[in-house]
């Protein structure tokens, strides 16, 4: 009898700790909260400005509720794609708005 009752107890804590280890995860998600706007904004051009290439063209980066928006002059369209495709990979980013304007 006290055998199962000391099972019961084990397999009972048990129980309780792989829950507790759960909540803990998923606590752990919550805290690591998505970036507000201007943080993604901020993010984004200095992906940007690491591009040699696109630094030069001195973009401007806004975001609003993790849509972001480029907006500047570009020399050539693969300048464009290369923006776009380096804002998307930021995390965070849920859409690029790509205004970028042919210079001329």
């Amino acid at each position: 009898m006290k055998r199962i009752a000391s099972r019961t107890l084990l397999l009972a804590a048990l129980a309780c700790s792989g829950a507790f280890a759960a909540h803990a995860v998923y606590a752990d998600d919550a805290a690591v909260a998505a970036p507000t706007d201007e943080q993604l904004a901020v993010s984004v051009k200095q992906v940007l400005d690491a591009e040699p290439d696109l630094k030069p063209l001195d973009l401007k980066v806004s975001s609003k509720k993790g849509e972001v928006t480029i907006e500047g002059v570009m020399t050539d369209d693969q300048q464009m794609f290369k923006a776009g495709q380096a804002a998307e990979k930021v995390p965070g980013v849920k859409f690029v708005i790509n205004k970028m304007e042919q210079k001329g």
